[in-house]
Formats: structure tokens, sequence, C-alpha cells
């Protein structure tokens, strides 16, 4: 939507031109719940105009993407705590769908996996191992760490069905021995804890 802060139609080709990926994962839409700039007006969330706009700069987005022969992943928003933004999301997710599978790419649906078997939005719930685990800060919009790791393991089971064995590389490079700010320091001993009573 803040094109004048970030144009993704404009970037992506040269981003992909200098960079060279084997695919382009793509994720927004929580921020775009926002005024939009349209013709020099100012257009409301989803008004008819703003809708017009955003499908757009989304078409010409995922052309860009598949024009240079990079295969495309849109990964679709999840639900939210707050019923209107998830509506929004909800709307916003049938645009990306309509744009990525018209030029040959792929959607990924996550929102199943953050609901609970009424549609409706959860904090907690089923982690990759089927544990019951946080999956949503306290915000109703942010993830945690598991919630993210779930997350990602939709997007990376659509990398492996496109990528088959080859994909492994790929997930290699996104290691955490890859960066080394992602290290934690070992974890400490039994007899190394230092243990306080309760207050």
């Amino acid at each position: 939507v803040r094109d004048d802060f970030y144009d993704w139609p404009a970037s992506i080709g040269p981003i992909i031109e200098e960079v060279k990926p084997a695919l382009v994962v793509m994720m927004i839409g929580s921020n775009d719940r926002q005024a939009m700039q349209v013709n020099g007006s100012s257009e409301k969330v989803r008004s008819e105009a703003w809708d017009k706009e955003y499908v757009a700069r989304i078409n010409r987005f995922a052309k860009t993407v598949r024009g240079s022969g990079v295969p495309l992943i849109w990964v679709g928003g999840p639900p939210y705590r707050f019923k209107s933004m998830s509506a929004d999301i909800l709307a916003f997710n049938e645009f990306y769908r309509t744009a990525v599978e018209a030029v040959g790419g792929s959607f990924v649906d996550i929102w199943d996996g953050f609901v609970d078997q009424d549609g409706s939005f959860v904090l907690s719930g089923s982690d990759i191992n089927g544990q019951t685990v946080r999956l949503r800060n306290p915000d109703g919009i942010n993830f945690t760490n598991a919630g993210k790791r779930k997350l990602a393991f939709y997007a990376e089971r659509q990398i492996r069905q496109m990528f088959g064995g080859a994909a492994a590389p790929l997930f290699a490079g996104l290691s955490p021995e890859s960066f080394s700010t992602m290290r934690l320091p070992p974890l400490q001993s039994e007899q190394e804890l230092v243990r306080f009573d309760p207050i």
C-alpha cells in the first residue's frame, strides 16, 4: 500500500536480477490495512477504488516474478484477534490467490492452522509436532516462535513439493548455524542452575 515507502512491484524485478533467487516467497498484508493514494486521492481501505488499485499492484508483482521465470509462492495471511482485521485479511487472501494462480504460482493457505474447529482465532493450538502450545502473542497479531515455525512449515511443505530433494540446500542455507546472531548459549547443567525460592 505504501509505495512511497517501498514499491514492491517496481523493486522486485531488479532484486531478482541481482540476487537470482531459486524462488520468491511473498507474505504481506497485515500492514496494508490503511488508506492508499490512488490517482492523487486518499482511498479508504476496501473501498472500490482501493480494492482495484491493490489488486493491480498484486498482479504487477506476480507477473514480474513469473515473467522472470522464477517460481512464486505466496503465503496467505493468518486470522487475527480482531474480527475486522481478520475479515480484511480473508479478502486480501483471495486477491493474492487469484493473482498468483493466474500466473502459475502457488498460494499457501495457512488460515486453518491458526483457528479452532469453529474457525475462530486462537492464541494456542497444535504445533508441528501435534503438541498444544502458544502460537500467538497476547496482542493477537504477532507469532510466538512456535507459531512462526508452524507458519514456516506450510511454506516449507510447498517448497518441498515444488523442488523435491533439490530443496535441501535451500533449507540448509536458512539453518541457525548460518547466522551467528541466532546461536543460543549452551544449556546449563543441572548442577550449574541457580534456584530461587518462590516469592
